[in-house]
């Protein structure tokens, strides 16, 4: 059994969509139409690069970096490839050269989560980190037109076959490879990737609850990436489904922040559960956590909560 441990945070300035967006050229009826319909008011913002940010403190001095079997440096932009390279450096360096290092950008926002399956399928392998880290640092970085604006986050992923808060339950992906050119596809390929990506996140939703066939009983916490609420309702709705609960409490103040928005939102939807939220009053008997990459990668990774930590959900 695989067990997963995590630690994550975002940038400490905030700064308002009103000023990323005009910043990238856009008018006061963009900006109205994404703080409106899609919710997002303020977004994390470094003025570091992804390396800087990374290692400004002792955010990536946890001694479980150095007892590591495995490493990985995973994050979304091509064009944060060389200071990936920098990053796995400064981390082959932290963990005293003991583990195995390399690094992915394959499934853009998806990378996290192909790595985390990577990994869980050599449980032999005691401990293995992978650490994430995006900054919006280029415009092409700072938003995803349409759609949501992008913070700046940092977040790293334990998994250990003897403990943690967490058990990995399932890893579901569906590729379409007619959308690999991404940001760079045709318009008329892109359009019908605009109109299929509700429909697909409902099929990549109902192939989890299929894996883990949960009992009617059973309280599913849906922790999305924060690429809108808009999209995220409209998902919902789709899907039907009693059971689950959408956790979007994220979007406003975080805005997408690449691979690191899952455990962004598990830490927001651990501290809401404890302070007795009313949409979330009762701990999730699993936690499923979905995203989406640019170029037709969608992903989810299924969680549940260790029978020993459930109960700090009701402290």
């Amino acid at each position: 059994m695989t067990h997963l441990n995590y630690w994550s945070d975002t940038a400490e300035l905030r700064e308002p969509v009103e000023t990323t967006l005009s910043e990238l050229g856009y008018d006061n009826g963009y900006v109205g139409i994404i703080k409106k319909i899609f919710r997002i008011s303020q977004t994390p913002v470094s003025r570091k690069s992804p390396y800087q940010y990374l290692f400004q403190d002792d955010f990536c001095h946890q001694p479980a970096l150095k007892g590591s079997t495995y490493l990985a440096y995973t994050h979304t932009g091509q064009e944060v490839y060389p200071f990936g390279q920098s990053c796995l450096r400064k981390l082959n360096r932290v963990s005293e050269g003991k583990g195995a290092l390399f690094g992915s950008t394959a499934s853009n926002c998806a990378s996290t989560f192909k790595v985390i399956d990577l990994y869980r399928r050599r449980q032999q392998e005691s401990k293995q980190i992978i650490v994430t880290c995006d900054t919006g640092f280029t415009s092409i970085l700072k938003d995803i037109p349409g759609s949501t604006v992008t913070g700046d986050a940092r977040s790293a992923v334990s998994l250990d076959v003897t403990s943690g808060n967490y058990q990995f339950v399932d890893y579901q992906s569906q590729v379409y490879p007619a959308h690999f050119g991404g940001a760079w596809e045709e318009p008329d390929s892109h359009s019908v990737y605009e109109k299929t990506y509700k429909d697909r996140i409902v099929a990549l939703i109902e192939s989890a609850l299929a894996a883990i066939n949960p009992n009617p009983e059973a309280r599913i916490a849906v922790v999305p990436h924060n690429v809108n609420v808009y999209t995220w309702n409209a998902i919902e709705k789709k899907l039907g489904n009693p059971q689950l609960t959408f956790f979007t409490g994220g979007v406003s103040d975080h805005g997408h922040c690449y691979g690191s928005d899952a455990f962004i939102n598990l830490k927001l939807l651990e501290q809401l559960t404890v302070s007795g939220d009313a949409d979330v009053a009762h701990a999730p008997d699993f936690f499923l956590c979905v995203t989406a990459g640019v170029g037709g990668f969608f992903s989810s990774v299924t969680l549940k909560r260790n029978e020993a930590d459930k109960e700090s959900f009701h402290d």
